[in-house]
């Protein structure tokens, strides 16, 4: 894991050092602030349901940008070459580029924050609602990052890599709508892949294993399978 942190770290200072990062976070805050005076301040009323979920589907859409180097760039300048060649696992290589990644979000999660705190000073919101809700955006963040980082291992164009990520966490939001209209237990299949559902719970204030257990299962998942993508074309 020692690896792991030195690539995150490296990834982390890449970020900050291009553009990327404050591009991220300036349209992250600048729609953020667009998406609460629609919802909250012109309605009055201090609910954050339907911003937690706007906002969630606005980082959907950015997060393919925060992710289509991480694996895209070092195949494009054949740098994964060397790290294949190092006394480096092919996992240290992925879990660094996701807690990489994951630090970006977490600075853009910071300045996310004012937006509830506002809600805290000036009215009397559920508070249990808000703390859950802030916990489905970090969630949802981190599964759109292990989704985006599968689609960065995918190809050395980095715009394939942001079109396939933005195409792969569509389809887990989608599917949430889909699953209204299939009957039985097509629907409810379908329900179990979406990333709404188990948002819905948080931003009420509910929290249940089975939500968890989904984001984890996500997680790992897109995880395990960049790893096995790079192992196999490592050899």
């Amino acid at each position: 894991m020692e690896k792991a942190f030195i690539i995150a770290k490296r990834e982390i200072k890449s970020y900050f050092v291009s553009p990327t990062a404050y591009i991220i976070i300036g349209l992250f805050l600048l729609i953020s602030g667009f998406i609460y005076y629609v919802t909250l301040l012109s309605s009055g009323v201090a609910e954050v349901r339907g911003f937690l979920l706007n906002m969630c589907f606005t980082f959907m859409m950015l997060s393919p940008i925060l992710t289509m180097r991480l694996l895209s760039e070092e195949k494009k300048l054949g740098t994964l070459e060397f790290l294949y060649t190092s006394p480096i696992k092919v996992s240290d290589i992925v879990i660094g580029k996701y807690l990489g990644a994951l630090l970006l979000y977490l600075v853009i999660t910071l300045f996310f924050l004012q937006f509830p705190l506002y809600l805290v000073l000036f009215s009397k919101p559920d508070l249990g609602s808000i703390l859950t809700s802030l916990l489905g955006f970090l969630l949802n963040g981190c599964a759109c990052i292990a989704i985006g980082l599968f689609a960065s291992s995918l190809s050395e164009n980095q715009l394939i890599a942001a079109v396939v990520g933005m195409i792969s966490v569509l389809f887990f939001w989608i599917i949430g709508w889909v699953s209204g209209l299939s009957p039985g237990g097509v629907g409810n299949f379908f329900a179990s892949l979406s990333l709404i559902k188990p948002l819905e719970n948080l931003s009420k204030g509910v929290i249940n294993a089975e939500d968890i257990f989904y984001y984890s299962a996500l997680i790992f998942f897109f995880l395990f399978i960049t790893i096995k993508r790079l192992e196999w074309k490592r050899w």
